[in-house]
């Protein structure tokens, strides 16, 4: 059985960095994927719910409360229950087995919730803004890129965080519609690796755990201030 030696600073001694080395070596292609997913899932999220949310926020048409309410109602749906269904009509689509199976579900099962939030955030931007710019003869299209996607960027930064931290977490999707371990995730990927190392070498194994959360660290240190500022504007407005 392995020994641990405990130190004040939780640095073992002696460090063995060989292990960071061996477990990279393995893990890394399920790293790559996994971000890859996430951006591309989460950059989908994001534009989809910025359009969406602009409309129920700033836009007049027929049946919008009534819609935006069957939305909310899908938000109850526990998406285990969905599982299998998804699964049956993915297969069918072709999409099983390769990386649209993760970037599509991300996106659509992203969307609804991001639309939530980006209405909420929206509707309270002032309207005088978007007047002002239809007077001096901006398009529909140009009042959204320049005022309300510039305006509306701690929201969207909070999206695209927790998106991509709930792609970077998921296990079940990926581990029923990717076969080919070529283009698994880490969450099943480290699983892979156990298989791989045996459950005796804690050592490689927690160096992968390591290692495989050194992604969400650089996006929460890199985005945090969008997301605190993001989260507290979309609690006030609400």
């Amino acid at each position: 059985m392995p020994r641990f030696s405990a130190t004040f600073g939780g640095i073992p001694s002696p460090a063995r960095w060989g292990n960071y080395a061996e477990a990279f070596r393995v893990i890394w292609r399920y790293i790559v994927n996994t971000v890859g997913y996430a951006v591309a899932g989460s950059v989908c999220v994001m534009i989809l719910s910025a359009v969406s949310g602009y409309l129920f926020a700033k836009k007049t048409f027929p049946g919008k409360e009534t819609l935006f309410l069957m939305m909310l109602a899908i938000m109850m749906i526990p998406g285990i229950l969905t599982l299998i269904p998804s699964y049956v009509l993915y297969e069918n689509m072709g999409l099983t087995n390769t990386p649209w199976a993760i970037i599509v579900s991300s996106a659509a099962g992203g969307q609804i919730f991001g639309t939530f939030l980006c209405r909420t955030y929206m509707a309270g931007l002032p309207g005088e803004l978007f007047e002002a710019a239809r007077m001096d003869g901006a398009t529909e299209r140009r009042v959204f890129l320049q005022i309300v996607v510039p305006l509306s960027l701690p929201i969207l930064a909070t999206l695209f965080i927790m998106q991509s931290v709930g792609v970077y977490n998921d296990y079940i999707w990926p581990l029923l519609t990717i076969r080919d371990s070529n283009l698994q995730v880490i969450s099943v990927g480290l699983t892979l690796f156990t298989k791989q190392f045996g459950v005796t070498d804690l050592g490689t194994r927690f160096a992968a755990y390591a290692i495989s959360s050194v992604p969400l660290l650089f996006i929460f240190s890199f985005g945090m201030k969008y997301y605190i500022q993001g989260m507290t504007q979309g609690a006030l407005k609400m």
